[in-house]
């Protein structure tokens, strides 16, 4: 009988033992390869996300003062059709608050409006802020249809030089 037994057990132990994959011991758990290979992956995810989603935000916040010059530049339009010259600060436009005593307007994510240059035939409105250390500038002009942009580099984010720098 306790040959029988012991016969039972090596199956249930040898079915044990295949039912585990061909592993005699397995604790549950990661081991530390394993852990090391989720933090690399999720480390270059990383890398490569956190640039690309700050370089599109600041790009939503360039969209700001992009309106605010889009804005200036109409209202120019209107007020020098009224006074026969363009204003030579940003207050005196309607959409900017209409005091000429005002000389900036600030966009709700600190781009500087200002009226750079004003005559009775050309006008330069100017947004302004910085980025990274470097400034990002937008202006437009009574002939230009589009802001122009000073420094394209300004916006881009770098982990690199954020990191050493």
């Amino acid at each position: 009988m306790e040959g029988r037994d012991r016969m039972i057990k090596k199956i249930f132990d040898l079915s044990d033992y295949l039912s585990r994959g061909g592993h005699a011991r397995h604790k549950p758990g990661f081991t530390m390869v394993e852990l090391m290979i989720v933090v690399a992956i999720a480390g270059i995810l990383a890398s490569v996300g956190i640039p690309a989603y700050v370089n599109y935000k600041n790009r939503a916040i360039q969209a700001e003062a992009i309106e605010a010059l889009l804005r200036g530049k109409m209202d120019q339009e209107v007020y020098r059709a009224e006074n026969e010259r363009y204003a030579s600060t940003i207050g005196c436009l309607s959409s900017f608050g209409g005091s000429c005593a005002q000389g900036t307007y600030s966009t709700p994510h600190s781009y500087l409006v200002t009226v750079a240059a004003a005559g009775t035939t050309t006008y330069r409105i100017r947004a302004a802020k910085t980025y990274y250390g470097e400034a990002d500038t937008l202006a437009i002009t009574e002939s230009s249809a589009n802001p122009i942009i000073s420094n394209p580099g300004a916006l881009k984010f770098s982990l690199f030089k954020w990191i050493f720098e």
